[in-house]
């Protein structure tokens, strides 16, 4: 009964495979049938046969995959079968998919199609269901039997979910579209116009391979001995590297879009290759606000929503809100989005024990390079001070960088040093927490309290040298999880 109504991928799906074949062996194929073309060599002629059984068994098995490969929905569950000699089977509650993803890439833009991808938490096959190739409108019918099916099978009876519940459905909201400002600065802080520089190499080295540069490398020296035309040459040369850098900014950014409904978060990027990403807000576990040196400097901050379900490889940035936002805009919508969240500016900091500590603490990568310096190379002992130093100025930073806040409900953690992060989880949201301390740790009176969220990875975030007072209050406030437990 099930074969009756099942659908395969479109077409398309074939000739895409195709070119990803001859995409992944371009290689082989230029040794073996362009430049050893008419070998009378007994070895390159079996290589040649060789190869050609494979790519043609290849071939072969692209069309049998899509041959075989059907889905269904059938009351609320994604039924997949494949295989012609071994079938395989897969079944997938769609209750149970957490995410929901689409790309939709130059090729599929051309033949108007797109890729939708169902991220569940489940590990395994079952963890991913890519459709590479469909339609857009069997998109949206896809989206919309998922979207029908989000009822989960244990109630919560939280009196906050019940409110929530009771809300009225509210229209899709806009909450950032990046302006002509916005892509500029995005364009110099992510530093993409260093991206020219192995272009420029590798296209030097392109022409080189055609033309004898080396003679001409005595009639640029003389060239370039005048003032004005190197002054052209590196105008030049910067003026090409930003509007690169610009236009490869606006291609991955350009058409970025942050928005949300009662229900839903929705992520849109890309201007040639598009994707798209949806999140029920509940399935976010929780968020993680991240800085490097430049962001900091420059006011900048990412947001990243830390989720139950995976977003694949690929694709590690869709779940990421635009990642050169200002710091107070970026604190901003974290509670616009997720009203649930709230962000305290004020933390507390670590204390002068914490400082001692970090101190004292041996650095085993510093000691084994010294031992190394000192049996290799004596005369590099200068390396081994230029690291201490370096090692110990990162962990001032560290400590400096260093928050945590307990606020009702929410824990907050900060930390890191070059690159800081700040952690915001709900009480309700973390699986297991852990409290160590070392026999350091112990004679200062301080301990690592470290919070696990269901993720894929599991998401694990620590916190070292508090003291241990608050790693007693953290225990408690985690153990108090049973008044308000909200099952998903």
């Amino acid at each position: 009964m099930m074969e009756e109504h099942a659908k395969r991928l479109h077409p398309f799906k074939i000739p895409f495979e195709f070119w990803k074949l001859l995409k992944g062996n371009v290689f082989f194929i230029i040794m073996l049938y362009v430049l050893n073309f008419g070998s009378e060599k007994m070895y390159m002629k079996v290589l040649q046969i060789g190869f050609l059984v494979y790519l043609v068994w290849k071939v072969i098995s692209v069309i049998l995959r899509w041959y075989t490969y059907k889905y269904q929905i059938k009351e609320g569950t994604l039924y997949i079968t494949s295989g012609l000699v071994s079938k395989s089977y897969q079944t997938v509650p769609l209750y149970k998919v957490q995410n929901v993803q689409q790309r939709t890439a130059l090729f599929h833009k051309i033949f108007r199609l797109t890729s939708l991808t169902f991220e569940t938490g489940m590990t395994g096959d079952q963890g991913s269901v890519p459709f590479e190739m469909i339609s857009r409108k069997e998109a949206e019918r896809l989206e919309g039997e998922y979207a029908s099916k989000q009822e989960l099978p244990v109630i919560d009876i939280s009196e906050e979910r019940i409110a929530e519940d009771m809300e009225p459905a509210i229209e899709k909201t806009i909450h950032f579209t990046p302006s002509k400002h916005d892509v500029l600065k995005a364009s110099f802080t992510s530093l993409s116009f260093l991206a020219l520089i192995p272009i420029l190499a590798t296209l030097y080295n392109t022409l080189d391979d055609f033309i004898d540069l080396e003679n001409t490398e005595g009639f640029l020296a003389k060239l370039l001995d005048t003032w004005w035309i190197i002054t052209i040459v590196i105008a030049g040369l910067i003026c090409v590297a930003v509007a690169f850098g610009i236009v490869s900014t606006f291609v991955k950014y350009g058409k970025y879009e942050i928005s949300s409904d009662h229900e839903r978060i929705y992520i849109k990027k890309g201007v040639l290759d598009e994707s798209a990403f949806s999140i029920r807000k509940e399935k976010v576990q929780a968020v993680e606000i991240t800085q490097s040196i430049i962001k900091r400097v420059l006011g900048l901050a990412e947001v990243k929503l830390i989720s139950a379900g995976s977003t694949g490889d690929e694709e590690l940035e869709t779940n990421t809100l635009y990642p050169f936002l200002s710091i107070e805009r970026a604190y901003g919508m974290v509670e616009e989005i997720l009203p649930a969240y709230k962000v305290e500016r004020s933390m507390r900091s670590l204390s002068k024990q914490a400082f001692k500590i970090r101190m004292l603490r041996p650095s085993f990568f510093w000691i084994l390079t010294t031992l190394a310096i000192y049996y290799f190379k004596p005369s590099l002992w200068y390396i081994s001070l230029i690291l201490l130093v370096l090692i110990y100025t990162l962990r001032i930073m560290d400590y400096k960088n260093s928050r945590y806040l307990l606020n009702d409900e929410f824990i907050q953690f900060k930390s890191g040093s070059l690159e800081t992060s700040l952690f915001i989880t709900k009480r309700s949201k973390v699986i297991q927490i852990e409290v160590k301390r070392s026999k350091l740790q112990k004679f200062f009176g301080l301990a690592t309290i470290e919070t696990i969220n269901r993720s894929k990875p599991v998401h694990h975030t620590k916190l070292q040298d508090v003291s241990v007072e608050y790693a007693d209050e953290f225990y408690t406030w985690y153990m108090d999880r049973t008044k308000n437990i909200q099952f998903e």
